[in-house]
């Protein structure tokens, strides 16, 4: 490592997320090229650099930073720079050169002790003498957090909502108690906060660091699916966090549960919920509760002839099943429809809509993601929504952009009857806000398969609804949605009954490719995207999903999608670019959105050439790089809705690749062929339900590629991950 210091006299690049920055720094000598973290440079400055020299390609030799530290600067040229910068609005070089004459070295010292003798000079005013005191210091301030934070290995965008949130006060806060930064808003994990304070001198046996230890823990059980967390378990894992005695554990648990920042109940003491999630779920199921009637519609009773009109007039056939579906549908408040692939659930949701409004009562259709409503569309032929949509999402910058939903108790949804599609989908929070939204006059229809993967956010709402034996449901298990031709439903079927599928039979459509390590596997899947597929069944790479039960490992979503890019998407000279972090975006690449952003601005543009324009994309929806504009600084997708949103380049974090996806991710969408990778798979991932979910993406072929044994095991297993909600007792 070898060391610099100098002026910044040039800032060529920064990227006010990631601090990554190039700038030109002076020294005695010659000037250099500096690349690296280096967070809020402004010319002038004076900085000692730590790093090493290295070779670019294209850019030749520059100093790459591994650690910055700065000083303010003395030389009155450099000081003149450096208020000129920009950072403080409406002061140019001219008014910085008459600052400086007057004052000399005591500039800064006016400015952040006596910001009001800046109006002695000439074109200053008193307002605007104290507005460029308060952004020099807003500025040095905020500077000196993310430069703290920096040497904990926190990123310039942790520090920056460590500023948003505490303003000026934000280094002394991080100080007094590291532990705040593990809450939700801000989300830096115990590892990180706990060697932040231990560095500070608190103690391990400090209250402050037990209790965020608790909720931190609690927090991550939120993450992994629980609403609440058994107290043994929850003193457990502290103890394995902290290292600490159990007895501490618990004094810190009461003082939690005195402070109210988490919550047991007379009736399950043993249960630990946070405030959100036992308010979710006390909602949920007082709603649902009350809901649970039967409609008292004068034409319910004659039910069994609405089904045979509607037969007659779409020459039709419904089975018993079915019509009991209908008619449980339409004679409850609440109705539970549930079945796997080809059962016939779109046609009864055509049935009900047809029917309910051939009564003059308005229907709303809506699924929990972007591409489910799309195909609950298609296969419908009836306009869905998201749930997000439906509830007409906003957000408040006042509170640092939290999502907030327009529809509510106040101003609920005008419908009569809502019918919800891939409700295995909803997690407890989702569900409160649509409860929440719902009329006390109107219908709900969950409609699902409780046989997949439950949502990826907390509780398992479709699951628990079911089996708690209070609410109407009708299990559909006839295949009607099945060609001769194909077995991938039937194979579907017989892997969630614990059978092993059929395989490999000429002219099928449901193939296993044995490959025992990881880079046959690779190159495997490779081949098929590129050549095998669409040559033997005439089906587009861009209509191929491949799909992994993990993240990590050679097999794993991120290194498929590396891999992937080069072969479906390799780079040219005519197409674009941009380098983020450690992920390549290339002009043409197949990309997901992962994380709810409720402020990022669409377009839509329908067959007739009218343009809407709305607020939110959300995680899980998929789309295409169409453009990537390095003057205007955005990366623009369509996503498969033909929404068109453009990101900035320091918001590219809400992007990754999805030329390969998870099995969770890839849930309430189908794909005309799926290529599911089984080689490596962790055992706490090795379970029915999800090798169910991944066959059930597909419609026109299945290819699985690895391990046979694994397959094996995962159709033996049914113990998928437990998952802790409270929800189903609440409804019995």
């Amino acid at each position: 490592m070898e060391q610099i210091k100098g002026t910044i006299c040039n800032v060529r690049y920064t990227n006010t997320k990631s601090g990554y920055s190039v700038c030109d720094l002076k020294t005695d000598n010659t000037q250099i090229t500096l690349v690296g973290i280096m967070p809020m440079l402004v010319e002038g400055e004076n900085i000692v650099a730590t790093g090493e020299y290295v070779t670019h390609p294209e850019y030749g030799r520059q100093f790459k930073v591994q650690q910055c530290e700065r000083s303010i600067p003395t030389l009155e040229e450099e000081i003149v720079q450096y208020l000129s910068s920009g950072f403080i609005k409406g002061l140019g070089k001219k008014t910085a050169i008459n600052i400086v004459e007057k004052f000399k070295d005591k500039t800064f010292e006016i400015f952040q002790f006596d910001p009001h003798r800046l109006a002695d000079v000439k074109g200053i005013s008193p307002e605007k003498a104290l507005l460029f005191g308060q952004a020099f210091l807003e500025h040095e301030h905020m500077r000196n957090i993310i430069m703290f934070m920096q040497k904990y290995g926190v990123s310039s965008e942790i520090a920056a909502k460590i500023w948003s949130r505490f303003g000026i006060r934000a280094e002394n806060e991080v100080r007094q108690n590291p532990y705040r930064l593990a809450e939700p808003d801000i989300g830096l994990s115990f590892s990180i906060c706990d060697r932040i304070a231990l560095s500070q001198g608190i103690e391990p046996t400090n209250l402050e660091r037990l209790k965020s230890a608790l909720l931190y823990v609690l927090s991550a059980g939120t993450t992994k699916g629980h609403t609440y967390l058994p107290k043994n378990e929850l003193i457990k894992l502290g103890v394995k966090l902290t290292k600490v005695s159990e007895e501490l554990l618990d004094n810190a648990f009461d003082s939690l549960l005195l402070e109210e920042m988490i919550f047991v109940e007379r009736q399950y003491p043993d249960r630990v919920y946070s405030e959100e999630m036992i308010k979710a779920e006390r909602y949920v199921a007082r709603k649902l509760t009350g809901l649970n009637t039967e409609r008292d519609d004068y034409w319910i009773k004659d039910c069994d002839n609405l089904i045979k009109a509607y037969e007659r007039e779409h020459n039709v056939y419904l089975d018993t099943i079915q019509k009991e579906a209908i008619k449980c549908a339409l004679s409850n408040r609440i109705c539970v429809i549930t079945g796997g692939p080809g059962t016939g659930k779109t046609t009864i949701i055509r049935t009900l809509i047809e029917i309910f409004e051939s009564k003059g009562l308005s229907v709303v259709l809506a699924a929990p993601t972007g591409r489910a409503a799309k195909r609950v569309s298609e296969t419908s032929g009836y306009e869905a929504k998201t749930i997000h949509r439906l509830l007409e999402v906003g957000y408040s910058i006042e509170e640092n952009e939290k999502p907030y939903f327009m529809r509510n108790e106040d101003n609920p949804v005008l419908a009569d009857v809502m019918i919800i599609d891939e409700a295995s989908m909803i997690d407890i929070v989702m569900m409160e806000a649509l409860m929440k939204a719902f009329s006390w006059e109107a219908s709900l229809i969950l409609v699902g398969d409780s046989d997949q993967l439950p949502s990826v956010g907390p509780g398992k709402v479709l699951s628990d609804i079911i089996e708690c034996g209070t609410f109407p449901v009708v299990k559909l298990k006839t295949i009607y949605r099945q060609t001769e031709e194909s077995s991938i439903i039937t194979n579907a079927h017989l892997i969630n009954q614990g059978n092993m599928p059929a395989v490999n039979e000429e002219e099928g459509d449901f193939f296993f490719i044995p490959r025992l390590s990881g880079r046959d596997v690779i190159n495997c899947i490779t081949s098929l995207c590129t050549n095998h597929i669409n040559k033997q069944f005439g089906i587009d790479a861009n209509d191929i999903q491949v799909i992994s039960p993990m993240r990590k490992g050679d097999t794993g979503v991120r290194n498929l999608n590396n891999v992937l890019q080069e072969v479906l998407n390799p780079e040219s000279e005519d197409k674009p670019q941009k380098l983020f972090g450690n992920t390549m975006f290339r002009l043409g690449d197949r990309v997901m959105q992962i994380r709810n952003d409720y402020s990022l601005p669409w377009t839509l543009t329908d067959k007739d050439g009218f343009i809407s324009e709305g607020l939110g994309v959300y995680n899980g929806d998929m789309g295409v790089i169409t453009d990537i504009d390095f003057k205007a600084e955005l990366i623009t997708v369509r996503f498969d809705d033909n929404r068109v949103c453009e990101y900035k380049f320091d918001r590219l974090e809400s992007l990754e690749h999805a030329f390969a996806t998870t099995v969770h991710k890839s849930q309430g969408t189908e794909f005309p062929a799926v290529i599911i990778s089984l080689f490596g798979v962790p055992k706490s991932l090795a379970c029915r339900n999800l090798l169910y979910t991944a066959v059930t993406r597909a419609k026109k072929l299945v290819v699985l590629v690895g391990n046979p044994t694994i397959m094996e095991e995962m159709i033996r297993n049914t113990n998928e991950r437990e998952r802790y909600s409270g929800l189903k007792e609440r409804l019995m």
